[in-house]
């Protein structure tokens, strides 16, 4: 299951300012997190979501991935007060703090809810919660290659250092990391600040 979520889960960020239609078209045919607003620039854009719910839980490291998404998919498939399978939507995520460009220890794994989901139940494992999001701004950089994890420090600093060349003002201790992978397609959010 957890395959099938992850192979359907594509989205191809970087061809918004051409194809802002289409984007739509597609998130619509597949259920996938669209946003309402989007600015594109050089290699980054400035992104406005949607309020949305999602279901978490948190890891300890990046080698805990496996294991936090498989506590989401059966929230999703009967794990819930409710007893049914609640449908959920791309991207996965993980949402952390950063001490010198590197992820703590400890952060959040989401999956969101689909939209038309008013009042999701609550999961009954003890370490799944739910949470929420009102509509925020985001900088973001998409990458679709392969990238290691070994990389994620870097191309997280390499991001911050652009956004703070460019004049932005965003969050630099948290960092937002979401996944799409049939192209092995992810992307990094920073929160902008200061509005």
């Amino acid at each position: 299951m957890l395959r099938l979520f992850l192979t359907v889960s594509v989205l191809f960020w970087n061809q918004l300012a051409a194809h802002n239609q289409e984007l739509y078209q597609f998130c619509n045919g597949i259920g996938c997190t669209v946003p309402s607003r989007i600015i594109q620039y050089e290699t980054y854009a400035e992104v406005k979501f949607h309020p949305m719910q999602w279901v978490e839980t948190q890891v300890e490291s990046l080698d805990d991935l496996q294991t936090g998404l498989e506590k989401l998919f059966n929230y999703s498939y009967f794990g819930n007060d409710a007893g049914t399978i609640v449908p959920l939507t791309a991207p996965w995520g993980i949402s952390g703090t950063l001490d010198h460009g590197k992820l703590l220890p400890g952060f959040r794994v989401y999956i969101p809810i689909a939209p038309e989901v008013n009042n999701p139940p609550e999961p009954t494992h003890h370490e799944v919660s739910l949470g929420s999001m009102d509509s925020h701004w985001y900088f973001v950089r998409a990458f679709v290659h392969k990238v290691e994890v070994e990389q994620y420090t870097e191309l997280m600093t390499e991001f911050l250092k652009d956004l703070e060349q460019d004049n932005r003002n965003v969050e630099e201790r948290y960092v937002d990391i979401a996944f799409y992978s049939i192209y092995d397609q992810m992307e990094i959010a920073f929160m902008k600040t200061g509005e």
